[in-house]
């Protein structure tokens, strides 16, 4: 028996790379497991494909069969790059189609992507006459999404939830607003959360100031931490098992012949990098490290893209890749499906993480669930130091400074050889209270609370 029908608004979803589709991929999949028949309302892959530039149709597969997929157009002129695409009217009055487009991001649509909206909420109307909604859950961003569900309400009378993976109008790396007094991203965050049934936040710091921001709906907020999926994890650790019979870093590796080279500690960095990270001290520490005898044959291995979108430049120059003397390869983006013989080819993981207390960074799961060790650099009071805290294998820089850095890389190179069986299971064991599945457990009761309830008709206009 069905324990009702939830529809999910995710802008970003398979095809989509972007680091939020995982968080609503395993919500949907989990989803119909319980029982629950679920509505995926999400973009076009044209979007993908045309302005993003970044998919991944690996993950395509990952889709449980049950979950129904709603792709909904986005009015994109105003987005597209390739003059071939461009409108008669942007393409003869440029200027007055920028306008235009600006005039309507600031007043109507909140953000470039708000002319998704009038689209997803006419498809969310015919699903419901099809076969009625008795929740549905938004998630930024972008977070115009949010005016869908709203209207909806206000229309149906079907709750909804909002999941903010970050922060609609705080800059989470200046910890200042995101936006100028008056703007009606404020107005319209105030009014959505006002008739929002549950408001979810994926770390205690983003929670925290929120509460602050709007007390009156601090008691409807709770944490849903993201966290690694088991299906993945086990073909990872797999992989990594098997790569360990003849590793030659093993800690009881046969006798090397004479004249013959040990081959170096494998580091490594799986996931995006991006132009918040500290890259310049991270790589001066590297550098640092390079000079010591016991890193002389290690080497630096990052797997993923360079930006969020095609290749940013600004990252790519900054990484020590053209210089020989540094043992640094960027091996190019991998599938999702891929992604275990990435881990399986490093010893050590290298957690970068850009400096902000409201930032957990998605990969830091799975780095755990391996249970190697990992080089951890950020700052104290970066929400990922809560969650790497108590790792058995961490090795820590104790601030950005290069001489730190490089020290906590000479540290984890010593883990590499010295790490014991036990200490490797005490490391998995940790990670497991971060499963994903757990952490979604109270969002996903609470949703079928809210579905369980009679949906309160709205009143008719006299």
């Amino acid at each position: 028996m069905s324990r009702g029908h939830v529809g999910l608004v995710a802008f970003y979803f398979p095809p989509s790379r972007a680091s939020g589709v995982y968080r609503m991929l395993a919500l949907a999949n989990h989803l119909v497991e319980q029982d629950f028949e679920v509505t995926v309302f999400t973009v076009t892959p044209d979007f993908f494909e045309h302005i993003t530039r970044s998919s991944d149709e690996s993950l395509l597969a990952s889709i449980d069969p049950r979950v129904a997929v709603e792709r909904i157009p986005l009015p994109m002129q105003h987005l597209e790059t390739h003059p071939r695409r461009f409108s008669w009217l942007r393409g003869n009055f440029p200027e007055l189609h920028r306008k235009l487009s600006k005039r309507a991001t600031d007043s109507i649509w909140l953000d470039q992507y708000g002319a998704w909206v009038p689209g997803l909420l006419t498809r969310m109307f015919s699903v419901h006459r099809r076969r009625p909604l008795d929740v549905v859950l938004a998630t930024g961003n972008p977070y115009s999404s949010y005016q869908a569900p709203w209207l909806f309400k206000k229309a149906t009378g079907v709750p909804y939830v909002l999941d903010s993976r970050d922060s609609w109008t705080l800059d989470l790396f200046t910890d200042e607003l995101a936006f100028p007094e008056g703007h009606p991203a404020y107005t319209w965050e105030k009014r959505t959360f006002e008739d929002a049934e549950l408001i979810c936040f994926v770390n205690q710091p983003l929670l925290a100031w929120h509460q602050r921001a709007y007390p009156a709906d601090a008691d409807k907020m709770i944490v849903v931490a993201n966290g690694y999926d088991t299906s993945v994890v086990r073909t990872l650790n797999d992989a990594v098992e098997r790569a360990s019979g003849d590793d030659p870093r093993d800690p009881h590796p046969e006798p090397v012949e004479s004249g013959a080279t040990a081959p170096g500690v494998r580091f490594g960095y799986v996931g995006t990098l991006t132009g918040n990270q500290p890259h310049e001290q991270v790589w001066a520490g590297w550098r640092e490290a390079k000079l010591s005898p016991q890193m002389a044959t290690a080497t630096m291995n990052l797997y993923g893209h360079l930006g969020f979108f095609g290749v940013s430049r600004a990252v790519a120059n900054v990484l020590p890749t053209g210089d020989p003397t540094q043992d640094c390869t960027w091996h190019g983006p991998v599938a999702k499906a891929d992604i275990a013989a990435a881990y399986a080819a490093i010893d050590v993981l290298v957690m970068i993480v850009a400096d902000s207390p409201y930032v957990t960074s998605g990969k830091v799961f799975e780095y755990m669930a391996t249970g190697k060790p990992i080089v951890g650099l950020y700052e104290d009071d970066c929400a990922v130091a809560d969650v790497l805290a108590g790792y058995p294998l961490i090795a820590k820089a104790d601030s950005l400074e290069a001489d730190d850095i490089a020290r906590a890389f000479r540290e984890a190179e010593t883990l590499a050889h010295t790490a014991t069986d036990a200490q490797r299971t005490a490391a998995k064991a940790y990670a497991e209270r971060f499963e994903r599945v757990r952490q979604m457990t109270p969002l996903v009761e609470k949703l079928g609370e809210i579905a369980a309830r009679p949906i309160r008709k709205p009143r008719a206009r006299m």
